[in-house]
């Protein structure tokens, strides 16, 4: 069966999921907490097909199909979006026998397949959601997922599956590096930064980039906490990360770049001096907005590429997929200049295999990739299919910023083909600027806290959506 085919069918059963929580939170007479577990239970198991068990996967959906039909009958009617308010009135004839049905059901389930899978393994798949977060660009406004990492980690929402864009490529890569979120350690990087140190405005070659007037230097930023403290010295693979980590990149095919290379290094005509300041280059990033729309704007230029959803690009080095993913024609450019035999190999393969020539901002084709986070769920790349999306957008559209409104406009075009691939899409609508990179240890704060205030609301859902269910008994 084609993803595209299963996600018709399992998301109905997942949006009956969130407006049954939604319901019980808003309303806490609604049900009672055992039969919120016998109703969630139920839809969990309806929408159960492949069971991971020791490194392989086992497909029960055939088995569960005449199941599944039945709880999308019985449920749908009263549980999907748009069917009127929930009431207890319209639950409670389903509640009296659900759970017998559902326990019968599982327990066929268990010795159905109790010589390819475990007990355990079914029970970890009905009972458990991981949490996926998907973390979009826009320069500095992203800093406020910061704060968000660090709310979550607090109340023990750990995530299974990172996937970022640009600036949330960055970022998700420091939260992929240890499994207890540290935010002191990002405020301690952020300290050690600087514009001098992160880009530079010197002509460099230019491999598998495309030219713009500010060079990146990520790797000596911020390589010493990826193993890679020298130019020349290896770092971090995404296979090597302690959480799967997917980044998103911008590929652009043989031949249909709109302009020669020279084009975009001269976008930006400031002195050196002013590069420097963040401020300054207020006006010349308007002055490249006309050429970033034509990337958006033509989508026969540009390859959607998502490195490390596959087990070839899982070779890339983490620092340099994330380089390339922040890399905006015209403004930021990025590339491999060391002497790495086995990258510039890497690089090559990609390239060849995907037909493109150049690599640029992975915001260009996909600025919050939720849909290759369910891809990626949905394919097996973590241990469960039961998972939970919450996607950051920190570069939404905002009147209060209008200098961007041309910006956000473009990016919400391949936004909103991804919001439906999500559980939760959270709008930011205070941020830091998009041109503040290296925020100052005061700015970084204050977005940290506009990114903690502004999920909170979102707290109890969320933790009520990823507590593992109770276990139905008889």
């Amino acid at each position: 069966m084609l993803l595209k085919e299963r996600f018709e069918i399992t998301r109905p059963l997942e949006e009956m999921e969130i407006s049954l929580v939604r319901g019980c939170i808003a309303n806490p007479g609604l049900i009672d907490a055992h039969e919120e577990a016998i109703l969630r239970t139920a839809l969990s198991l309806a929408r159960m097909y492949k069971v991971r068990h020791q490194g392989h996967d086992v497909g029960v959906g055939a088995w569960l199909e005449p199941f599944r039909l039945e709880i999308e009958r019985r449920l749908g009617p009263v549980l999907l979006p748009g069917r009127g308010p929930l009431n207890r009135i319209g639950l409670l004839p389903h509640l009296k026998d659900l759970k017998d049905r559902t326990v019968e059901v599982r327990d066929g389930l268990i010795k159905r397949f109790e010589n390819r899978l475990s007990a355990e393994a079914i029970d970890r798949e009905l009972r458990h959601k991981a949490l996926v977060l998907v973390s979009g660009g826009g320069g500095g406004t992203g800093y406020v997922y910061v704060g968000v990492m660090s709310l979550l980690d607090e109340y023990g929402l750990k995530p299974e599956l990172l996937v970022g864009t640009s600036i949330g490529a960055i970022l998700s890569l420091f939260r992929s590096r240890v499994t207890r979120f540290d935010q002191d350690e990002i405020i301690n990087i952020v300290r050690g930064l600087s514009w001098r140190k992160l880009f530079r405005a010197i002509s460099t070659e230019n491999r598998y980039g495309v030219p713009a007037a500010l060079r990146l230097f990520l790797r000596s930023g911020i390589g010493r906490w990826f193993g890679a403290d020298h130019p020349q010295g290896g770092g971090l693979k995404l296979s090597e990360l302690p959480i799967r980590t997917i980044i998103t990149l911008s590929g652009i095919r043989r031949g249909k770049l709109p302009h020669p290379l020279e084009f975009y290094e001269s976008l930006f005509t400031l002195p050196r001096r002013a590069m420097l300041n963040p401020m300054k280059l207020m006006a010349n990033v308007q002055a490249t907005f006309g050429a970033l729309a034509e990337f958006f704007n033509r989508p026969e230029v540009l390859v959607k590429l998502h490195l490390g959803a596959d087990d070839e690009s899982r070779s890339w080095d983490a620092l340099d997929a994330a380089g390339f993913s922040s890399a905006l024609p015209g403004v930021i450019h990025y590339d491999v200049l060391r002497d790495d035999p086995r990258m510039h190999k890497q690089i090559a393969g990609t390239m060849e295999t995907h037909g493109v020539s150049r690599f640029v901002d992975g915001g260009l084709v996909d600025n919050l990739p939720c849909k290759a986070a369910w891809r990626a769920v949905h394919k097996g790349q973590i241990s469960t299919r039961n998972a939970f999306i919450l996607a950051l957008n920190g570069f939404s559209m905002k009147l209060s910023t209008p200098l961007w409104l041309p910006l956000e406009r473009l990016a919400e075009v391949n936004v909103k083909k991804n919001r439906p691939w999500a559980h939760l899409v959270h709008d930011f609508k205070r941020t830091l600027s998009p041109l503040e990179l290296i925020p100052s240890v005061e700015a970084l704060a204050n977005a940290m806290a506009m990114g903690r205030k502004q999920l909170t609301p979102e707290v109890p859902f969320l933790t009520r959506m990823l507590a593992p269910l109770p276990h139905l008994r008889r």
